[in-house]
């Protein structure tokens, strides 16, 4: 670099130059070089509306986003219609996950700019994050009103639509989407969940195949895919693919946490087996089926799960060395497995075709004392009477509607006589139960104490619910259990399609939607079922 191209010195610089030279530094990432001019710059020119601007997207490049709001804050403070410090005000508060605050940053830009369908669509998006639904529509349709060309607002639009079950319009948006930008990953996604809540299981397949053609190292779309095959029945295929999970950003497993040699079928007897859990404690239960198993084939077994089901998967499996996944430091520190394998690898190699699903009076052991006691107590409220453990709430968070039933929808089942019930609901929604003759237990709190959840459960004649975590519990206890499946979306893949019984709890019946009728038909076969089951 010669003499004449070197920078000039800060105190030769002009304002101008000062400010242009801190823009230099910011794109090559040099901040705090750049933030020290900018304090320069302001300690001549206080309040200058064009640094304190600067200064907040400095300090939002560097990571420093508290700062980067007061900054930006300042400099709308003293140029209120800045549209340009309210657009990159709305992107530290989307990169903070601050919604509602980015719909007022995003605001401002719409009352100056109110021809950008980009912005309307962002709000709109907002919207959607703080589940407020219909204010997301009404952004996205507001934006399409703009330019029926924004292929985003199409998409989300699509997307929320699609959860609503409205499939004809979801479809139509997500269509003129895709036409818009062939390669729109999160449209292309959504049509392949609509197809599947619609029941068209040959273009669910063939909508991920397309999607692979032109992200072939997508893991969300392998993971998704893997779900499709599965639900249909297609283990070899679902189970292959079903290992992409652990490549999602959001993964949270132990898949890289050990250096043993992954299960893939060898001879285990006499050898050392480390199983992990994931997912969420349903899943859990659900896939522990396997264990029995696993133990059948002569392995020695280390079992790491959630905290939380460590007492009753120690009780329930007593050949196994069961451990917290919270103590996965003291694996192998003595007894170095032979192979590792996630509860899904067990899969690949143990459920191959529904013919390999074993029949099973139920694998998990409840504290028999405090089963008896519970079941005791709770007969004493009407004595004679059948027990009857029911849950109607699904805590899911991307199909929570879909799932759930209200229980002032429930009196086909809860009007039926000579049975006292009982709430098995978990989280804030056991409240509702104070308007209905149903027994709320106080004493259990199923999100704390699983173990405890499951003597209760244990102590059932019966359990009526919607899927969530606890028909897996009673599945796996092998209480009789009547679970209700949302028809289309919220479906899980493991209650597979048309099945009426479920291959991994065998005392469990599987009670599908009507599309057409809503939840209505499903509560009074449930209940038909249900009064000659108990014999009432």
């Amino acid at each position: 670099m010669t003499p004449t191209s070197l920078p000039p010195r800060p105190q030769q610089m002009t304002i101008a130059d000062a400010f242009r030279e801190a823009m230099r530094l910011d794109g090559l990432g040099q901040y705090a070089e750049a933030l020290k001019i900018c304090q320069q710059i302001l300690k001549t020119r206080p309040n200058q509306v064009d640094v304190l601007h600067l200064m907040g997207v400095i300090a939002f490049h560097a990571g420093r986003n508290e700062d980067a709001i007061v900054h930006l804050k300042q400099a709308l403070k003293f140029k209120p219609d800045m549209s340009e410090a309210a657009l990159n005000l709305s992107k530290v508060y989307r990169h903070k996950g601050k919604w509602r605050e980015y719909i007022a940053a995003l605001e401002i830009v719409h009352t100056h700019s109110p021809e950008r369908a980009d912005i309307l669509t962002d709000m709109g998006y907002a919207e959607e994050q703080l589940g407020n639904h219909d204010a997301a529509i009404a952004r996205f349709q507001q934006a399409l009103q703009l330019d029926q060309r924004a292929a985003l607002a199409h998409d989300n639009l699509g997307a929320i639509l699609t959860r609503q079950g409205n499939i004809a319009e979801a479809e139509k948006h997500l269509t003129a989407a895709l036409e818009l930008d062939p390669t729109l990953f999160s449209a292309s996604m959504t049509l392949a969940l609509l197809h599947d809540a619609a029941g068209r299981r040959d273009d669910v397949i063939a909508t991920y195949d397309r999607i692979l053609q032109l992200h072939p190292d997508q893991p969300y779309a392998h993971f998704q895919r893997s779900l499709a095959n599965l639900c249909q029945g297609n283990f070899r295929d679902g189970w292959e693919e079903y290992a992409w999970r652990f490549r999602r950003p959001d993964s949270r497993t132990l898949h890289n946490a050990f250096p043993y040699l992954f299960w893939q079928g060898e001879p285990l007897e006499g050898r050392k087996l480390l199983i992990w859990t994931e997912q969420g404690p349903g899943d859990e239960i659900l896939l522990a089926s396997m264990i029995p198993d696993v133990l059948k084939l002569g392995a020695r077994v280390t079992l790491a799960c959630s905290p939380r089901l460590v007492p009753l998967f120690r009780r329930s499996f007593k050949d196994c060395t069961v451990v917290s996944t919270d103590e996965t430091n003291r694996i192998g520190k003595s007894d170095v497995p032979d192979f590792q394998a996630s509860f899904s690898h067990l899969g690949a190699v143990l459920r191959p075709t529904i013919a390999a699903f074993p029949a099973h009076s139920g694998y998990l052991i409840a504290d028999a004392a405090r089963r008896d006691k519970l079941r005791t107590s709770y007969q004493a409220h009407k004595p004679g009477t059948k027990l009857v453990g029911i849950a109607w709430h699904s805590a899911n968070a991307g199909a929570e509607d879909q799932k759930s039933i209200a229980l002032a929808n429930w009196a086909p089942i809860l009007n039926l006589p000579g049975i006292t019930f009982v709430s098995l609901q978990y989280g804030e929604r056991v409240q509702d139960a104070k308007a209905h003759d149903i027994i709320v237990d106080k004493s259990i709190n199923p999100l704390k104490d699983i173990d405890g959840f499951a003597a209760q459960v244990a102590a059932m004649d019966h359990v009526v619910s919607v899927s969530n975590t606890t028909v897996h519990v009673s599945g796996g206890l092998g209480i009789p259990t009547s679970t209700m499946i949302p028809a289309s979306y919220g479906r899980i893949w493991y209650w597979f399609l048309d099945r009426s019984d479920s291959p991994w709890y065998p005392a469990m019946q599987l009670y599908r939607q009507s599309k057409s009728d809503g939840w209505q038909p499903t509560l009074n076969a449930v209940a038909g079922d249900l009064a000659r089951n108990l014999g009432i």
